[in-house]
């Protein structure tokens, strides 16, 4: 996942177990991180990729299973990073970002 990630590194961190990773999106260029973490759902789940951002590996997962979800990723930050790039990331939305579902009290 982490070679995935290097395109848009200054925007996407990974945290977590190995097994159990999290991706978190910063704030760039005048975007919100639940604007390119919009962007980033919107985009996998096009791709038949479904997650909000955490993966569980398992021994279930094939390295085909693998493969399909770092070539999502590849088109997906490769996406995300050309919009951040020439500032046409909120164009590339097609639904109003998602509110955050947890705040800071």
């Amino acid at each position: 996942i982490t070679a995935a990630v290097d395109s848009v590194s200054n925007v996407v961190s990974i945290s977590g177990h190995p097994t159990w990773s999290f991706l978190a999106f910063k704030e760039t260029g005048g975007f919100l991180p639940v604007q390119i973490k919009t962007l980033f759902i919107q985009e996998v789940f096009k791709r038949g990729v479904y997650t909000l951002g955490t993966h569980n590996l398992s021994y279930s997962h094939s390295e085909a299973d693998i493969g399909e979800l770092l070539a999502c990723y590849r088109e997906v930050f490769g996406l995300i990073a050309r919009g951040l790039k020439d500032g046409t990331l909120a164009g590339l939305l097609e639904c109003e970002p998602l509110p955050p579902l947890f705040k800071v009290r």
